[in-house]
């Protein structure tokens, strides 16, 4: 029957399918490809697993009228395997959607904390450190409004220290260092998609003890998905 026959084409279509997001991450870390590409073959996996995914549900009710026992365990076969990269997909979509299209936070907007050692690590290609804060600081305050900066009591040289050794327990490479200036520059790597991202942690003198401004931008990519956000959110929990 023909409900057989589609059924065998939605199994053979889903080892493939099922295959795209993880040999899309592998190639893309081996540099056989751009992110650009493995983005594109992600995506339209993700939108074929929908298609197959919902042709696999209609044949499976389809079956289930007919009594068809073995069309109907295939068909729910495909659609909960399906189901992984439809899901992702959708919501990676969602997420995308809810966020604005930023590569880079900081808490703070107007001078924000500068990068030295690691502009010679960027490489070509990567986001311009131009921050608009007339554009880009609303945009963040409505979606991140708890990125502010860490008040302390400790004086600069301790906090420099913490900060420095909450980036070490955070995983960051900490690149460069200086204590005179109150500057830290750290990379972050992903543990997914190995992306390589940049921190630039600035510390200063108050009238009771310090205070800790935070950057962290997104070497590649329009938009962060919130991981600079997370970072930051992450290290001001740490510290």
């Amino acid at each position: 029957m023909i409900t057989k026959k589609i059924i065998t084409i939605c199994k053979l279509l889903t080892i493939p399918l099922l295959l795209g997001f993880p040999l899309a991450v592998i190639a893309y870390r081996l540099h056989l490809w751009s992110m650009g590409t493995s983005f594109k073959i992600i995506q339209f996996t993700g939108y074929a697993s929908i298609v197959v995914l919902l042709i696999a549900i209609i044949i499976g009710l389809f079956a289930l009228f007919t009594k068809q026992q073995q069309v109907i365990k295939s068909s729910a076969i495909v659609a909960i395997l399906l189901a992984i990269p439809a899901v992702g997909l959708s919501l990676q979509a969602a997420k995308a959607k809810s966020l604005p299209f930023l590569h880079q936070v900081s808490t703070d907007t107007v001078s924000l904390p500068q990068f030295q050692a690691v502009l010679a690590l960027r490489g070509e290609g990567t986001n311009p450190l131009e921050y608009n804060s007339e554009k880009l600081a609303p945009l963040q305050q409505e979606a991140y409004p708890e990125l502010k900066p860490i008040i302390s009591n400790l004086n600069t040289e301790q906090a420099f220290n913490k900060a420095v050794d909450t980036a070490i327990k955070l995983g960051w490479e900490v690149v460069a260092k200086d204590i005179k200036q109150g500057m830290i520059e750290a990379v972050d790597t992903t543990l997914l998609w190995g992306f390589k991202d940049d921190v630039a942690i600035r510390i200063q003198a108050t009238d009771t003890g310090s205070k800790i401004d935070l950057r962290s931008i997104s070497r590649i990519g329009g938009t962060d998905l919130g991981a600079n956000a997370k970072r930051i959110k992450s290290f001001i929990s740490a510290f």
